[in-house]
């Protein structure tokens, strides 16, 4: 058996020790676009006082989440998942020092400490004014060198900051790039860590809502010029129910209407089906053909029936593909339904992590899946055994929307015992 399969799958993001650092600087950098625009609707809805407004606004926003699940598949294929490396370096150059503080300016200091304007007919009747307008004149033009002297030397000081964090920068920039050209050159030359690393980096650029949590993990297999993509999906209880908002003018209160439980499964189920389509051609698009023929998916979630062990994490959907009958699909005007049948992947009975499958590409110690439990997506069809065994489940900690913060803080403390490793 290949050694390269001993690795196992999706672990807490930030705890992956084989995490490079461009990745952790990518995916830093997109949890803190995702907080940012999440604070700004919370913004936005904290800002309402009339109730009825505000149903109209959870109203609004849940019509775009769920119009954003069902189009997935869609959207990712018009507007393509594209990592190119060009666009892993860092090339943008440091700010130029600018010193925004004024320069004094004589008059300016005149007329703080008063000099009298200079006039003849007066200071020749009296020449006790001319001779304080020069005292006046006199003590501004000191006050303005010694202000001038304090400026310049307040502003090299700044100048000496800025060209030390500029080179700070350069290095850091340097070395991140030297990171990232590496990479670059092991996935050249087929190193599995190389492709498993740019494979997770280019599944981070997935288009999601900002509400679905997604984690993914990849495993290369060289021999067989096959990718295992594991992800962890979204909870099936973590996801917003509610289609609409509605005010109750009598009770002064907002009810959200929900999908029954007949539609909230139709719904989850189209959204991991087009999570794992997308996740498919993604690294199709990605990865060579010469390195890449198949691409293996497990999609595991929380487990709610067993205590907090390796086994609480059920795979409720997997299936396998090769290059040539995936690319010859239609994603477009094909259902997410159709797709998956013809890639004969299975999912589990039900969806909350209660009923597990046995992953297409899974351990030898992982069967934990009963046969009665699967549902293959080809009608009438049989299950078929599993066809590699990539490793031990190990324990995976899903990625919760108020955990971001945590999650950004590990990255950039990972990132600060790097220094002049990477650049924040």
């Amino acid at each position: 058996m290949n050694k390269e399969i001993e690795k196992g799958i999706p672990i807490e993001p930030g705890k992956n020790e084989d995490e490079t650092l461009p990745e952790t600087h990518i995916r830093t950098q997109a949890l803190l676009a995702r907080q940012k625009r999440l604070e700004q609707i919370q913004q936005e809805r904290d800002s309402f006082v009339d109730l009825k407004e505000l149903a109209e606004f959870e109203t609004k926003q849940a019509e775009i989440f769920v119009s954003e699940c069902k189009n997935i598949l869609r959207k990712n294929l018009a507007d393509g998942v594209k990592t190119e490396w060009a666009s892993l370096y860092h090339d943008k150059p440091y700010p130029p020092f600018v010193y925004k503080n004024p320069a004094p300016r004589y008059k300016q200091i005149a007329r703080e400490i008063g000099v009298p304007q200079k006039r003849f007919f007066s200071e020749l009747l009296f020449p006790s004014a001319k001779k304080a307008r020069l005292q006046k004149e006199n003590d501004a033009r000191k006050a303005y060198h010694l202000r001038e002297k304090q400026y310049e030397e307040e502003k090299e000081a700044e100048r000496a900051a800025h060209e030390k964090e500029r080179e700070a920068y350069v290095a850091g920039q340097s070395a991140y790039n030297s990171m990232v050209e590496a990479l670059q050159f092991n996935f050249e030359k087929g190193h599995p860590a190389a492709i498993e690393s740019f494979t997770r980096i280019v599944l981070n650029g997935i288009k999601m809502p900002d509400p679905i949590n997604v984690y993914f993990d990849a495993v290369y297999l060289p021999e067989e010029a096959q990718l295992v993509i594991d992800c962890l999906l979204p909870a099936y209880y973590d996801l917003p129910h509610a289609v609409s908002y509605q005010y109750n003018k009598q009770d002064l209160a907002i009810a959200p209407i929900a999908m029954d439980e007949q539609e909230y499964d139709a719904f989850y189920l189209d959204l991991i089906r087009q999570i794992t389509l997308t996740a498919i051609n993604t690294v199709f698009n990605a990865i060579p053909a010469r390195r890449l023929q198949w691409v293996g998916f497990n999609g595991w979630v929380e487990n709610d029936k067993i205590e907090d062990t390796l086994d609480t994490k059920a795979c409720v959907i997997s299936c396998r593909a090769a290059r040539d009958v995936f690319t010859a699909l239609d994603l477009s005007n094909n259902s997410p339904a159709h797709l998956m049948q013809e890639l004969q992947a299975l999912t589990a009975k039900t969806l909350t992590g209660t009923d597990t499958v046995q992953p297409i590409v899974s351990t030898a110690d992982s069967s934990g899946a009963d046969e009665k439990e699967q549902v293959s997506d080809v009608p009438g069809g049989r299950l078929k055994p599993p066809w590699y065994r990539p490793g031990e489940l190990r324990q995976v900690t899903t990625q919760l929307v108020e955990e971001m913060m945590e999650q950004i803080e590990n990255n950039l403390l990972k990132t600060d015992g790097n220094k002049n490793k990477i650049i924040h």
